[in-house]
């Protein structure tokens, strides 16, 4: 008498069947955990889309905090056109190119403030200085008006590559650009706008939410653990069940010899 003689059986046979089904169960909510675990990360991971205004999330010459960057706010503003002018060395979409940054006026709090802006991009320095020369000539603002983009943390300037033009910038450094802007509002926000509109002649800059360090929920992949194991012991409780079944037909046939446990 084998293992495999009792286990062909109908009895142990339709035990194996729902053994299986409820293994499979088992396997499917283990899947479920790992599913919930892995779109809670997600959901922590991803900050909210949603305009909000810009004095909730920052104040002028105070450091942006976590929370703040890389959201997206709306602002009342006005552009400056004397301070329009191009940012090197800028990828759009993967593609080297240009921005066309300017400084934007704001009243927020009783207070007059600047706030750098990315306008728009172009790919080559003659389309920029075109939409900068453009912007200067027709572009006037009477009042302050709602703009919208995405407010990001200010770059750190950086030195120039070795035969480049030491005075050409290349990031956007709020420091850097208050020393060039004349100091008519002399008060800075600690960050830009990337506008979601540009103006016309320029791209859309590419702008993206900053995607957090998210961690699984660990709970889950336990409980998903947990499953694996109880499918895993739902077979392990049919094989015990048959090897018992056969060492008990042996010592039946066998009354007056020494019991052959088969373990």
């Amino acid at each position: 008498m084998t293992f495999w003689q009792v286990a062909r059986r109908p009895r142990w046979i339709a035990l194996l069947v729902f053994v299986m089904a409820v293994a499979a169960v088992f396997a499917w909510l283990g899947k479920w955990q790992v599913e919930r675990a892995v779109i809670s990360s997600a959901q922590n991971s991803i900050p909210d889309q949603r305009a909000v205004p810009l004095s909730t999330l920052a104040s002028p010459g105070v450091a942006m905090t976590e929370a703040a960057a890389a959201r997206r706010v709306t602002v009342e503003a006005q552009l400056d056109t004397s301070s329009v002018m191009v940012l090197a060395n800028r990828l759009n979409f993967g593609v080297d190119g240009y921005w066309v940054i300017g400084r934007l006026t704001t009243f927020t709090n009783n207070e007059v403030a600047s706030l750098p802006a990315a306008l728009g991009w172009a790919p080559t320095r003659e389309v920029a200085d075109a939409a900068v020369a453009g912007i200067r000539d027709s572009f006037t603002v009477e009042a302050f008006m709602p703009i919208m983009g995405r407010l990001m943390p200010p770059q750190q300037p950086t030195a120039p590559d070795p035969g480049a033009d030491p005075t050409e910038l290349t990031t956007m450094s709020v420091a850097a650009l208050a020393n060039i802007w004349p100091l008519t509002v002399p008060t800075y926000y600690e960050g830009y706008l990337v506008l979601d509109e540009p103006p016309a002649g320029l791209d859309t800059i590419e702008s993206v939410p900053v995607i957090t360090d998210a961690s699984l929920n660990w709970l889950n992949v336990f409980y998903a653990i947990e499953w694996v194991v109880f499918a895993g012991f739902a077979f392990f409780l049919w094989y015990r069940l048959v090897r018992d079944a056969l060492n008990r037909e042996i010592e039946e046939q066998a009354p007056d010899e020494a019991p052959l446990l088969l373990n």
